[in-house]
């Protein structure tokens, strides 16, 4: 994948010399909505069956380059991500139970994005962008539920998730993903432009801190990885200097 994004961005930045006039640097904002959830593999997968997603908001700052019909952008971007979880029914001291886990987990990300974007007339163009994300773990809290078969009673219990690299700490601190987003871009006047966007952010690794699996007997007997994956729903706005302004 390393190749592949070396290549991207050489091909990109070869455009710089092409006609000065159609190329600009930018700025901008957007925000909006996501939904998250967590995708298991081996033995977790068989232990939480039913996964489902919860809703949080993103927001946030970005840059770049737009360069002939290809962009080149980052930024910093508040996130929301986190998914529910329930088990089938299963017995244990108490009885038989069903337990359902619902996180919410605070990061800031920094995507770094190859993009085009075709113009269909002189104000209205598609976009499509891709390239990885750098997800930095703020904090989290969880909140579990137990009911037991044959009683009114729930056990509630509330934790607070923790990211880093100690035995304590749930999740990695940097969660690296992979961003594919289509989306379409109106241009306001020369140097405006809103965009919509649709952004999938899948992570590439488990979120799980290596430390803390190792330590912690729940994963000896429950083998498999913890990814997080996002729909992301977005409205922005660019402005735009172009490079023919001081040339």
């Amino acid at each position: 994948m390393k190749t592949h994004i070396t290549a991207l961005l050489l091909l990109f930045f070869s455009l710089t010399f092409l006609e000065a006039q159609n190329n600009s640097f930018f700025i901008g904002a957007s925000g909006g909505g996501n939904f998250s959830k967590f995708k298991y593999t081996e033995d977790l997968a068989e232990l939480y069956p039913g996964s489902s997603s919860v809703f949080g908001l993103n927001g946030g700052a970005s840059l770049g380059f737009e360069i002939q019909n290809f962009t080149l952008s980052t930024g910093i971007q508040y996130i929301q991500k986190g998914g529910e979880y329930q088990t089938d029914n299963f017995e244990d001291d108490f009885g038989t139970g069903f337990f359902t886990g619902r996180e919410k987990l605070h990061f800031v990300s920094i995507p770094v994005l190859v993009g085009y974007r075709k113009y269909l007339g002189d104000r209205f163009a598609l976009s499509f962008a891709i390239g990885p994300s750098f997800n930095i773990g703020l904090g989290g809290k969880l909140d579990e539920e137990t009911q037991y078969f044959g009683t009114d009673e729930t056990d509630v219990q509330n934790y607070t998730i923790a990211f880093g690299n100690g035995l304590n700490e749930d999740y990695r601190s940097i969660q690296m993903g992979f961003q594919v987003s289509p989306g379409l871009v109106f241009a306001v006047n020369d140097n405006s432009k809103i965009t919509f966007n649709v952004t999938w952010d899948s992570g590439l690794k488990d979120s799980f801190n290596p430390r803390y699996k190792d330590a912690n007997d729940f994963f000896g007997a429950f083998k498999g990885e913890q990814l997080n994956r996002s729909t992301i729903l977005s409205v922005g706005y660019e402005y735009h200097f172009k490079f023919g302004d001081r040339y």
